[in-house]
């Protein structure tokens, strides 16, 4: 028995299997992005961030640069001259017109007033400044990923809604299109509601194109090219929102004040620095020579003990301690400038937060309300009792009633999240992740 193939339902099939395929492998590519996981590449691939640790890396060698000031330093020098004429020798007649020098010498500081363990204490400063600026650009860079991070969930809900809304206009079209046909309905009520779907449809395009720039901005926060999805965390937040409690732990964390008293040590070894000028600077110098009319030919050697004692600096080191006392007023300024705005950022995060989560409630009942007065626009224009005005307003105020219930819900998360970043938390929070950076 022979089975006829049918060629049209055999690329049809094979059509479809092959759409089946690329969708597939569409999804499979597109990775679920948790939040957590996307604080570990933040850590491990942000670029700002591996900046910071070169900034680390930098002031280690700046340590290691300041102790070897102690090292000795070892110079070749070495000459060739060409006279136009022998040289005239002492007991009469000349002899060659070509002289070889040449030069080995080694310098060995033993003592240079003090003032390289203060270099060393001020480096090592330096590094500690360094390590707590990348602590600071760490919070502050997942804080700027959270900002991110909801942008795409927002964004997403943003298309969600403006689909639904597209939906809901559509249908309306649809009845009124039939009341048309029915004599129920005037013209004028069709050209409205064409013109609200081509508005709805408009304002669906600039949801989507929202959406992937906010994807592209998360992406490139993360240095991440492949594709993902990104899902709503669960957040539990444990902190009181009591202002004397949260100032207290953010004075206690915030990077900026242990830089500010760092700097402040800082200032106060440059004085001291300043103070050693006239102490004297003592070095060892050896050196070996070769001089000659043949290269390496007569040799010498020598060794001197050094001994520099400045008397005078034109008035500089006065100059210069001055400075640096100015420098001291400055950071205290600095530190008392600070400590007044944190004040106040976390009163005003403690607010906000508060704020928002009242707004919630009030969003979610604005939200049933605007879905009720949409239900009974809808009937009512479908019975003859009322216009597509009355409807077309409606469903503009269910569809402003999700929007702002959509950014109260994140907003609400995200302000949570600038408490626990105004008091110093944020690495606390993801502590496992962070922990286990490289």
């Amino acid at each position: 028995m022979k089975i006829k193939v049918n060629k049209k339902h055999t690329v049809i099939t094979l059509f479809l299997l092959m759409i089946l395929f690329f969708s597939s492998s569409a999804v499979i590519a597109a990775e679920n992005l948790e939040l957590e996981e996307a604080v570990k590449l933040l850590i491990e691939e942000n670029r700002t961030l591996k900046n910071a640790r070169q900034d680390i890396d930098n002031a280690e060698k700046d340590e290691e640069l300041a102790v070897r000031s102690y090292f000795p330093t070892l110079d070749l020098q070495s000459s060739y001259t060409k006279f136009d004429e022998g040289q005239q020798l002492p007991l009469g007649g000349y002899g060659s017109d070509e002289n070889y020098s040449t030069s080995i010498s080694l310098t060995q500081p033993i003592w240079m007033g003090g003032k390289v363990s203060m270099q060393k204490e001020i480096a090592a400063y330096g590094l500690e400044i360094a390590r707590t600026e990348y602590e600071k650009i760490v919070e502050d860079q997942i804080f700027s990923l959270i900002q991110a991070y909801y942008g795409v969930l927002q964004a997403e809900g943003m298309v969600e809604i403006r689909q639904e809304a597209l939906d809901i206009v559509n249908e309306h079209l649809r009845v009124v299109k039939n009341n048309l046909e029915a004599g129920i309905a005037i013209r004028r009520d069709l050209l409205q509601s064409q013109i609200e779907q081509r508005n709805a449809e408009e304002e669906l395009t600039a949801a989507r194109n929202n959406l992937k720039i906010a994807r592209r901005r998360l992406a490139q926060l993360l240095n991440y090219e492949a594709q993902y999805s990104v899902e709503k965390p669960k957040t539990e937040f444990d902190f009181s929102l009591d202002q004397d409690q949260l100032f207290k732990t953010a004075v206690e964390n915030d990077p900026q004040l242990m830089i500010l008293e760092l700097n402040k040590e800082i200032v106060k070894l440059n004085q001291k620095l300043e103070g050693q000028y006239y102490r004297p600077n003592v070095s060892l110098n050896g050196s070996y020579d070769w001089q000659g009319e043949e290269f390496m030919d007569e040799k010498s050697w020598s060794m001197t003990l050094g001994v520099n004692v400045p008397l005078y600096d034109g008035g500089k080191g006065g100059i210069n301690a001055d400075k640096q006392e100015n420098e001291l007023q400055k950071l205290a300024n600095n530190r008392q400038d600070l400590l007044e705005n944190l004040n106040i950022e976390v009163e005003d995060s403690i607010l906000t937060v508060k704020e928002n989560a009242e707004k919630i409630d009030l969003e979610i009942l604005s939200l049933e309300n605007a879905a009720e007065n949409l239900e009974i626009a809808n009937k009512s224009y479908e019975a003859g009792v009322a216009s597509n005005t009355d409807v077309i307003d409606a469903q503009s105020t269910y569809n402003q009633a999700k929007i702002s219930l959509l950014q109260s819900e994140y907003e609400y998360d995200i302000e949570r999240f600038r408490t626990l970043y105004k008091s110093g938390r944020l690495k606390e929070y993801f502590g496992d992740v962070v922990n286990n950076e490289k």
